[in-house]
């Protein structure tokens, strides 16, 4: 194949993809706090520059712009994710990575695809934060490599001015990706400094834009309140940091951040599993320590993974009492270390330790903030979601850069577009639905009030299991702002209903 038709598939692929994202975010409904966004309430917080509100100034610039045309919050939704999975190849710098991640992004567990993407100010915070950051990310990958590209050791001008800018839009969107933001910064300077014995302007730049859009994201003065825990909504470690810790952890982070990812666990699984087998064939004592090590991990990874299977097929909707939480959660720490280990142990053997330990310890690092704060939600873990696919493709590429795998990679990617492909006409399916329910209702109740009526039912939307508070019930504060947004008089009542009793 030549490097014409390479790039014509290239371009094909990508295409495709961006098609059907398109279709998928154009069905999208508008919920939740996105009513008051693209309300006069949204417009408020801008005049007075979100103060006592949130620091998070280009998250809230973007929802702003976004829950006003239906046609940019597609094309922001389509560039955003398309461009993850872009630059994940990018990372990995081989075409099956493309596959690899539209197959584990399909699979992204539903209560964070519900707040981190279908919903638009979910969206708009934690979907924009991972994709600006692996910007950077793709950046600086280099510096892993075991024989580095020396004219990349130079220093450079010209990126300072954009780099500057993208650290301050890096720390502007969302908290957690913020400090994360500002780690990463410092970190990259200190590895060159040790291993190359150089200090790179461009990556100071970097550095100084993130300390610059920390400094302005915090000086909001919400933050005051919240760390006074006088925000009534949001607070800082209340009764102590440990004991906040161990509350958001066994009640929120244990599940939502790893748990529940029930197919990129099982995918990282099997391919540790390949990777196992595979050591085992080339190592010349088959019964050293290190096997040993290695046999335990990967047993403690299976049965922590089959547990999480029953666990999601036979309670995903029951209350579990406090020794099946403990003891899954416990559980979750042992299962992570384990794989932490296999993965470096692996690393040392066979590629890049330090581009291993690197994306392990952004994993950690990305979400290590909300054992601090109160409320945490689902959507605060798509970007440690999208980091463990990036952790699960570097153990891809142990597999792809050591071993003769026997199945034959069309076969492998012909299974992972299928794969996809069904994902994405079952979710099409879903939101068409829900698209055609949504305007449906608007237009009933436009038509009840044309007709002078003030009081009218509101129908539940189909399959709200994957939206966000996508019905505004009588009396609530979605209730006003679901009037303001769609510009009905506030005198009217909605009376939420499943069926219309007439």
């Amino acid at each position: 194949m030549d490097i014409k038709e390479k790039k014509f598939k290239d371009i094909g692929r990508y295409a495709l993809c961006f098609a059907m994202l398109f279709a998928l975010s154009w069905l999208f409904p508008y919920t939740g706090d996105d009513w008051a966004w693209g309300s006069q309430i949204g417009l408020d917080r801008l005049h007075t520059w979100f103060d006592n509100y949130s620091g998070r100034y280009v998250g809230n610039l973007i929802v702003l712009a976004l829950t006003r045309s239906n046609l940019l919050k597609s094309l922001a939704m389509t560039v955003a994710i398309t461009g993850i999975i872009f630059l994940l190849e990018r990372l990995i710098k081989e075409r099956w990575s493309f596959y690899v991640s539209i197959f584990l992004l399909i699979c992204l567990p539903k209560a964070v695809l519900r707040q981190a993407v279908v919903w638009t100010a979910g969206f708009s915070n934690y979907v924009t934060s991972i994709f600006f950051t692996l910007i950077y990310i793709v950046y600086i990958y280099w510096i892993f490599d075991e024989e580095p590209n020396q004219n990349k050791l130079r220093q450079r001008i010209l990126p300072c001015i954009p780099l500057v800018a993208l650290g301050m839009i890096n720390t502007l969107i969302v908290e957690n990706v913020t400090l994360y933001n500002v780690v990463l910064g410092i970190a990259v300077i200190i590895y060159v400094l040790f291993r190359y014995h150089k200090v790179l302007i461009q990556h100071v730049c970097y550095f100084a834009g993130t300390i610059c859009g920390t400094a302005y994201m915090f000086s909001n003065s919400v933050y005051h309140s919240i760390s006074s825990n006088a925000d009534g909504y949001r607070s800082v470690a209340k009764g102590g940091i440990i004991s906040q810790a161990l509350k958001n952890y066994f009640d929120v982070i244990y599940k939502e951040y790893f748990m529940n990812n029930i197919v990129l666990n099982l995918f990282i699984l099997c391919t540790c599993y390949v990777i196992y087998v595979n050591y085992k064939k080339q190592s010349v004592e088959s019964k050293n320590k290190l096997d040993k090590v290695l046999a335990a991990c990967l047993g403690i990874m299976t049965c922590y993974n089959a547990w999480s299977l029953f666990s999601y097929i036979g309670l995903g909707t029951v209350t579990k009492q406090a020794l099946l939480i403990v003891i899954e959660g416990s559980a979750t720490v042992v299962a992570g270390i384990s794989l932490i280990i296999f993965a470096l142990i692996m690393a040392i053997h066979y590629t890049n330790f330090w581009r291993i330990l690197f994306v392990a310890c952004s994993v950690l690092c990305v979400a290590a903030p909300l054992f601090a704060v109160n409320p945490i939600g689902s959507r605060c873990f798509f970007p440690s979601y999208v980091l463990f696919v990036l952790f699960a493709e570097e153990l891809c590429r142990i597999v792809a850069d050591n071993f003769t795998i026997i199945i034959n990679e069309k076969i492998l990617k012909r299974v992972a577009v299928t794969i996809a492909g069904a994902g994405m006409v079952f979710y099409l399916c879903i939101f068409a639905s829900v698209y055609r329910a949504d305007n449906q209702r608007l237009s009933y109740i436009r038509d009840k009030v044309s007709a002078g009526e003030k009081k009218i039912e509101i129908l539940h939307l189909p399959y709200e299991s994957y939206i966000w508070t996508p019905t505004p019930n009588k009396g609530e504060i979605w209730e006003k702002r679901y009037k303001l947004f769609y510009d009905i008089p506030q005198n009217v009542t909605l009376n939420s209903v499943w069926v219309y009793s007439k």
